[in-house]
């Protein structure tokens, strides 16, 4: 169905003229409350090449952006197909740009099936919300932009941090080392714990150009598909010192409130520091990465109920200790009473609006011409709506099905 849905917009992408295309995005804007990210590529931005560009941004604090050089290349899976394109930019020099983090990646997020324009924000913040001190729960930061490339108006984006060993405080790769850090990117459903092996990861830490490191993932899946509950819930040597289980309990709950259909065992990032020398052993940790299937959206922005329990091989494990269920209920609890709460959602989506301004009616103007690529004619403030209203019908849900686990 996927495939098929994926071909209809590759088949509706061609029948759209240059004249509809050039009639909706004729000049640049610069008449917006955002920050205005203007792109100049010296030939045509593809995903399988990087071209050449030049990036400038405008805010409210520099009425003259500094010009930065580098390169960009389309971004995305799916999402390629869609006309509103998503860009990685990896710039010449880092910058740090919006009170960001200084880097020389980054991504410019269309979000072009979701017309809230925020899921991705909105779900990264709460993650990056959970945090403690000496816990840090790490996530993209981001910020809304409006964004011309080559003169012409392309509407809102979200600029994002890249999720990379700079971003998780991952130590460099050292090439007499014999253990490294290392990032594994699930990419496909197979990502699901439940064999073997690595299929359905992409390695992005170390460089695999520089080297394949398949090791810590590899030793991770055989244990948590073959081990015995003996050895799984070992207090010592079990998954207890394998994996960082606050972690993994604040990523499980971050997919069950958000209802992510993709995190499980697809979107997700799997990542561990290196050890260091007479030091203790390092553990597995997850970061989210790719929320446009969220509150109550799919990937192809069709609705979706707010009954669905989500998980994978190894959070059933996990769920099968009344240990750490217990720990997983008490956490679920305290979330709910802050972080997770109704009205907390509630005011960051408040938040995302009043920070929009305007910009969704420009937005929607640009692609109006693409209308009937939405499964719905869905407007900005009808999906904030249905989006507040989903998250009241999830959360009430949710504490059913997780306070439910409790023993009576």
């Amino acid at each position: 169905m996927k495939a098929f849905v994926l071909l209809f917009l590759v088949l509706r992408l061609s029948s759209l003229t240059a004249a509809e295309s050039e009639s909706t995005s004729r000049a640049p804007r610069s008449d917006t409350r955002l920050p205005l990210v203007s792109l100049e590529a010296k030939e045509t931005i593809a995903s399988d090449r990087k071209a050449g560009c030049s990036v400038t941004l405008l805010d409210e604090s520099s009425a003259q952006g500094k010009r930065q050089s580098g390169v960009a290349r389309i971004h995305g899976a799916s999402s390629q197909a869609y006309p509103k394109k998503s860009f990685g930019l990896t710039l010449d020099a880092p910058v740090s740009w919006l009170g960001m983090s200084n880097s020389a990646h980054w991504v410019l997020n269309a979000a072009f099936v979701d017309r809230s324009l925020m899921r991705h924000k909105l779900s990264y913040d709460l993650f990056r919300s959970l945090s403690a001190t000496n816990a840090p729960r790490l996530a993209a930061a981001s910020r809304f932009v409006e964004v011309n490339v080559n003169g012409h108006y392309e509407g809102v984006y979200l600029l994002m941090e890249r999720v990379d060993r700079g971003l998780l405080g991952l130590r460099r790769y050292e090439s007499n080392a014999t253990q490294h850090a290392c990032i594994y990117k699930a990419v496909d459903h197979s990502a699901n714990f439940d064999q073997p092996g690595h299929w359905g990861y992409e390695q992005r830490e170390p460089d695999p150009l520089v080297t394949a490191y398949w090791e810590p993932l590899d030793g991770f899946n055989r244990f948590v598909s073959s081990a015995n509950d003996r050895e799984f819930f070992d207090p010592v040597n079990g998954i207890v010192a394998r994996l960082d289980l606050e972690n993994t309990i604040d990523f499980h709950l971050l997919i069950l409130v958000t209802s992510n259909m993709d995190g499980f065992d697809k979107n997700l990032l799997l990542a561990r520091d290196a050890p260091r020398t007479n030091g203790p052993p390092t553990r597995l940790f997850f970061a989210p990465w790719d929320y446009d299937a969220t509150f109550g959206r799919n990937w192809e922005a069709s609705r979706l109920g707010s009954t669905a329990w989500l998980s994978n091989h190894l959070f059933d494990r996990l769920l099968s200790d009344p240990a750490y269920r217990q720990k997983f209920i008490a956490r679920w609890k305290q979330l709910r009473e802050r972080q997770f709460s109704v009205q907390s959602i509630d005011a960051l989506i408040n938040q995302n609006v009043q920070t929009l301004g305007d910009a969704p009616e420009r937005n929607a103007a640009r692609w109006r011409d693409a209308q009937d690529m939405y499964p719905d004619r869905l407007t900005f403030k009808e999906d904030v709506a249905q989006m507040k209203d989903w998250v009241r019908r999830r959360t009430r849900w949710l504490d059913q099905e997780i306070l439910g686990m409790a023993p009576r």
